[in-house]
């Protein structure tokens, strides 16, 4: 049902606060504004299409079948000594802690057979669009919003774009009206400084959530977000508006992908954490009916951003709001190409902050809200948000096997199933997870340049296992923290202190290894040779804490300067 016919212009009444700026326009002509709150379709036309090939049938039962084998070969005599009777705390806490790993492991490999992608769906004229940008001045790269907003502006379809500024600032309004972008501030706006909720002060979500209020809910149809530091490609818009043709569709989710991952180890490996999950994780978790909004390019139904709220008033918005979505029955659709490339921290302070901050917000949703919710979401949705949580409480399993290895050390007792038989055959269990992910690798979006054994990120996963404890710590004595925002301007300076659980974890067992040694225990081998890593490899993780790092932009490292050996147009499914 066709409401007006109307130009996208800028408002004839500009609203209290706002200075606003012409965007220089790729279109003219007249839009329709669609009712897109009582608009139907028979049935969903957004239509999904299976990324595996029958040869991957195959390759993938041959390497469960061979993976499961190998298991079983491990963990028969693993069961056959009767540690599990006369030293129960220990030889099932070891048992919790490996058939935890192993769950991880098998849940990003059983994903591979459900991934599904998209059929592309061309975007038909006429939907108004509204992108946008938020900017905290001081804290991000007057140059970084430079080529982020440029690209946004060279986007190939009708649209305008937006700066949300939190400063109001002078520069980035020039920036803004050199460009042709239209600039929104609510500094001036006391309604819109909350303490906290929808329009909390210093907040990303209550920055949106000011501009939607204002003018994002009455003038458009479509709402895309991005960070200021991800810088889109020219052919993003016409890639995922045409899925909205579904009208059950309420937001499209677009892979995330980051050009300074050669800035650093930390960097790289920072981004290697993310390589499964933005291909297969996030295409099974789109099979699965429950996708997972990623806080960056999401491309938003106005209407069904309006029905849950806005964005969501939580440092994980982006999980809370997928929660949202699916609770009042909208679906969403993820596009496995690599649309927008941004940044990811380059230095520990960083890196630490960050994670901290993802997992107490996810943990939080997970214990707090997600419970109150589970009534509005089919099992499939559970399941999928449930495995999506268990990640972040590895911080858990790993502080379990810290404690003992401290007491096996203090005491000198071991249990008989520690030996070099078990051990090699764990080492063969490895091997086989080595070749599955190898395999899985197969998948990656970007896999030329991402194929490989990803050390760097097995270290940055040791590093921050302390701080996955402390966010479950903070989640379950309900501490309040303010908005955390991820600097992109002065590098964080290294720092003993951002390693003080490492170093505390390296004394506990430092001081059990020499406790057990002078009353003359009679340890284990392999119990020196777990005790040396460990104390070794926390020292050599605390002195990289002083390497000279970049700062988190770097302007030779931008979008437009890094080239990618992308694949194909279809080559993803073809392999």
């Amino acid at each position: 049902m066709i409401l007006t016919k109307q130009p996208i212009t800028q408002p004839s009444v500009e609203p209290e606060g706002c200075q606003i700026f012409r965007a220089r326009r790729n279109y003219q002509g007249e839009i329709r504004f669609m009712n897109i709150i009582t608009r139907k379709v028979s049935k969903s036309v957004a239509a999904q299409q299976k990324v595996f090939t029958q040869s991957d049938y195959l390759t993938f039962a041959f390497l469960t079948v061979v993976t499961y084998a190998v298991v079983i070969y491990v963990i028969r005599p693993w069961f056959t000594y009767d540690d599990w009777f006369f030293h129960p705390f220990t030889f099932w806490s070891l048992t919790l802690i490996f058939f935890s790993k192993l769950l991880i492991s098998q849940f990003r490999w059983w994903v591979l057979p459900f991934m599904r992608k998209p059929i592309p769906m061309i975007a038909g004229k006429g939907l108004s669009v509204g992108v946008a940008t938020t900017f905290v001045p001081g804290a991000e790269s007057i140059q970084m919003l430079e080529e982020t907003v440029a690209a946004m502006i060279a986007m190939d379809y009708p649209h305008d774009t937006w700066v949300l500024d939190e400063g109001d600032d002078a520069e980035v309004k020039s920036l803004c009206a050199k460009l042709g972008a239209f600039h929104f501030s609510r500094k001036n706006l006391p309604r819109y400084q909350t303490e906290d909720g929808t329009f909390q002060a210093r907040t990303k979500h209550g920055n949106y959530n000011s501009w939607l209020q204002e003018i994002g809910f009455q003038k458009y149809e479509i709402i895309v977000s991005f960070d200021p530091d991800h810088v889109p490609e020219s052919n993003f818009l016409s890639e995922v508006l045409g899925y909205f043709d579904d009208s059950k569709i309420g937001y499209v989710q677009a892979a995330q992908v980051y050009y300074n991952q050669k800035a650093s180890f930390i960097a790289r490996g920072a981004a290697e954490e993310t390589y499964s999950y933005y291909s297969s994780v996030q295409m099974a978790c789109y099979a699965m009916g429950y996708l997972i909004v990623s806080g960056c390019h999401t491309s938003h139904r106005a209407a069904a951003l309006k029905q849950v709220g806005g964005f969501a008033a939580h440092d994980a918005d982006d999980l809370l709001i997928t929660v949202l979505y699916h609770a009042s029955g909208w679906g969403g659709v993820y596009v496995p190409k690599i649309l927008a490339r941004g940044l990811t921290p380059v230095d520990w302070n960083g890196y630490f902050k960050q994670q901290l901050r993802w997992a107490r917000s996810v943990l939080d949703i997970k214990f707090r809200i997600h419970p109150k919710m589970i009534g509005k979401l089919s099992y499939r949705e559970i399941a999928t948000s449930f495995l999506h949580g268990f990640y972040y409480l590895q911080g858990v399993t790993n502080f379990i096997a810290l404690l003992l290895v401290a007491y096996m050390l203090a005491t000198g007792f071991a249990p008989k199933a520690i030996n070099y038989f078990i051990s090699l055959n764990f080492f063969l269990l490895i091997a086989v997870v080595i070749l599955c992910d190898f395999y899985r690798q197969r998948f990656y979006l970007d896999r030329r340049n991402e194929w490989g054994i990803h050390w760097r990120a097995s270290l940055l996963q040791f590093a921050k296992s302390p701080y996955l404890l402390i966010a479950l710590y903070q989640v379950v004595t309900n501490r309040k923290f303010e908005y955390v925002l991820t600097n992109k301007i002065e590098k964080g300076a290294g720092s003993y202190k951002l390693f003080v659980p490492h170093l505390l974890s390296a004394a506990l067992i430092l001081a059990a290894w020499t406790f057990g040694m002078i009353i003359n225990h009679n340890l284990h081998p392999l119990l020196h040779l777990t005790a040396g890593f460990a104390i070794v490899g926390t020292l050599i993780l605390v002195a990289t804490g002083y390497m000279k790092f970049p700062d988190p932009y770097d302007p030779t490292l931008s979008s437009s300067a890094v080239k990618y050996d992308l694949p194909e147009s279809g080559e993803l499914a073809e392999g």
